[in-house]
């Protein structure tokens, strides 16, 4: 069979955020009972995190195989600190899905939406398995495509009583409330300080490219949940230390990148003070759910699986539609092979 394009369009017309939250609940399940191969991302530096290559730019590939789905791929993903002020996305990703049998590719996917749906997506599914109540209030820090795409996907899991949100930028922040207050019908409070969106909410997601270690520790209350979710540093480490549990969606990944990697770094923070990962919450292997006096949190810093979930989706949704382009990169791979 050809192998199929499938561009930015129609992955936007195809996938919507319960499409995106069944297959990351699918992911995590399977990863919890041991049918997800999921490496850790690979990263070609290039400047993003370091002083050269001079580019403030870095490349991800993230592989994994989903057994319930039989389907494998890689997602490629750039995100380059200029782009936003070039007038480009922040985040380019292609996503390519192959036979895991015969190895032939089945499909080059875009999949900037994708990595936004699959990154809110993916905290959501978390918080259900660690709140006993369907009606949340929620604080957002960080008013971009990703705190959009947060919203959408809690959303969709829970009643969303309300929701305070903030941004270092006050343009971002009204744009954010005039778009998202009547996409969602809910009601969005604007506040002026990182502090607030602690003030009487249960579940905080930060999705901010902060490295300066900004959210306090005294902001974090017992009874909350805190998804620290940028690519760098944004809780101090003294939260960190202090909660009475982490999370994490893929461990290898988690001890080296993103939230806890300047307190793994530092020598302050072990894997075995993990007290689990989403996936072992999603197959009933342990429980999460939160209780009054304690903090958790919680780090799904992202990972190849929801990525391949998700463009599995889309994947068979335009194969059934007639949607997409077919192309034949190499002819001997146009049989069907003799098992």
């Amino acid at each position: 069979m050809p192998c199929k394009l499938i561009n930015a369009d129609v992955v936007h017309e195809m996938l919507t955020m319960k499409d995106t939250v069944e297959a990351c609940e699918i992911a995590f399940r399977d990863w919890g009972n041991g049918e997800v191969v999921c490496p850790t991302k690979v990263t070609l530096e290039l400047g993003e995190d370091a002083e050269w290559p001079p580019y403030k730019n870095g490349l991800n590939g993230m592989p994994a195989y989903i057994h319930s789905m039989k389907s494998a791929g890689i997602k490629c993903v750039t995100g380059s600190l200029n782009n936003p002020s070039w007038g480009l996305p922040y985040i380019i990703a292609l996503i390519s899905l192959f036979d895991p049998e015969t190895g032939v590719f089945r499909c080059v996917m875009d999949g900037e939406q994708i990595t936004n749906y699959r990154t809110g997506a993916q905290a959501a599914v978390a918080a259900k398995y660690m709140l006993d109540k369907k009606k949340i209030k929620l604080g957002i820090s960080g008013a971009g495509a990703q705190g959009r795409t947060q919203l959408l996907a809690f959303a969709e899991v829970f009643e969303i009583e309300e929701v305070k949100v903030y941004d270092i930028s006050d343009e971002a922040l009204k744009k954010y409330v005039a778009e998202m207050a009547p996409l969602t019908k809910l009601n969005i409070t604007p506040v002026t300080s990182p502090e607030a969106i602690f003030d009487g909410t249960d579940v905080i997601v930060s999705v901010t490219h902060a490295k300066n270690k900004f959210i306090r520790n005294e902001w974090f209350k017992p009874g909350q949940i805190i998804f620290p979710m940028g690519s760098f540093t944004e809780c101090e480490d003294e939260l960190l230390l202090s909660a009475d549990r982490v999370f994490v969606d893929s461990i290898g990944q988690t001890m080296h990148r993103g939230a806890l990697k300047s307190v793994v770094d530092q020598g302050k923070f072990k894997e075995e003070m993990l007290a689990g990962t989403i996936g072992e919450l999603v197959a009933g292997k342990k429980d999460g759910h939160i209780k009054a006096d304690e903090r958790i949190v919680c780090i799904p810093i992202g990972t190849g699986a929801m990525d391949v979930a998700v463009a599995t989706k889309v994947y068979e949704k335009a194969n059934a539609m007639g949607l997409g382009d077919s192309y034949v990169f190499n002819k001997k791979t146009e049989v069907e092979p003799k098992r």
